[in-house]
């Protein structure tokens, strides 16, 4: 039996399809192992803090309350070594990184496993609507071998049964998120489904922005008011849109397109059809999540060719 699961060289993260994996240490394994053990609780204090800040007034005491949760998050900024930190995806991208992590690293012997909502782990709450837990975080890479280790019950999935979910959780309004951990290159670890009540990471970017617990994906929201049907006639995107970039104003819905992670959330739902995604041209990530990878099938890219990359990952075996 593996120490903790580890899988020693198989233990592995990947970047995309012009990079190979980069090797996990047994050192920097023990470290993510020990965080998962304490992610409930983890999870329970930065609830707390963020409790402690919506509930304060505007002043001396709610600005120290923000750095001392931007110091304990370790934001993208100070490196992000320790606390996980999200990168939010549309449909198409979250699923070509399935596809990729499946098709692609599977074949070097990358894992996936699903598992249980771990904010809904750790809070003992459920989403308005829902009746039981749900299994939608998908771990990937070495993040597959620790959590299938922990008493939480994860299992391994296919890109078939990972896409589904992913889907269904689109149309409950879930925004996909990627967290990677351990700062640039080397921590991409799970694929989650953040509500917007429950998830502190969707809560925290609401609240104080991106860069302190999620980063702006590589796409964008844009509008086409004329389309717009107003919020009487539809309003979903203020119903569905969990970073408040969407405010009705005298009557009109009024989109602040600086608030807009693209979700995609908003998108699916439009009646008047007035929204769709376009490629954020100030995307800075593509260190962390190479947008060649994400939006490959968008903006004019060609499709991720799939046998042509299993066959350049067996060549290099």
């Amino acid at each position: 039996m593996n120490f903790l699961n580890y899988q020693g060289k198989n233990s592995g993260t990947y970047q995309g399809p012009n990079d190979k994996p980069m090797p996990v240490s047994l050192l920097q394994y023990i470290v993510h192992y020990a965080y998962g053990v304490n992610e409930p609780t983890i999870l329970r204090m930065s609830a707390a803090m963020l409790d402690e800040y919506e509930g304060t007034p505007e002043g001396l005491r709610r600005k120290v309350l923000e750095k001392v949760i931007r110091t304990a998050q370790n934001t993208s900024e100070t490196g992000n070594k320790l606390i996980p930190h999200g990168i939010v995806l549309g449909r198409k991208a979250t699923a070509n990184l399935i596809d990729f992590v499946y098709h692609v690293e599977g074949y070097r012997g990358a894992r996936m496993a699903v598992g249980p909502c771990i904010c809904q782990v750790a809070s003992h709450k459920l989403p308005e609507g829902v009746e039981e837990m749900e299994w939608k975080d998908l771990t990937l890479f070495y993040g597959a071998d620790i959590y299938k280790d922990l008493p939480l019950g994860h299992k391994e999935v296919n890109a078939e049964e990972a896409k589904e979910i992913f889907e269904k959780m689109h149309e409950k309004g879930y925004v996909h998120n990627a967290f990677y951990l351990f700062g640039k290159r080397s921590g991409l670890f799970v694929l989650c489904n953040c509500d917007k009540d429950l998830c502190q990471t969707v809560r925290g970017t609401r609240l104080l922005g991106p860069g302190l617990t999620s980063e702006k994906g590589p796409e964008i929201t844009k509008r086409d008011a004329s389309k717009c049907l107003g919020p009487e006639e539809c309003g979903m995107c203020v119903k569905r849109c969990p970073y408040g970039a969407n405010k009705i104003v005298d009557g009109q819905i009024v989109f602040n397109r600086d608030k807009c992670m693209g979700c995609e959330v908003c998108v699916t739902t439009c009646k008047g059809h007035a929204r769709e995604l376009e490629e954020r041209k100030d995307y800075g990530f593509d260190h962390i999540l190479n947008r060649s990878l994400v939006l490959a099938g968008k903006y004019g890219r060609p499709e991720m060719e799939i046998e042509e990359l299993i066959e350049e990952a067996a060549n290099e075996q």
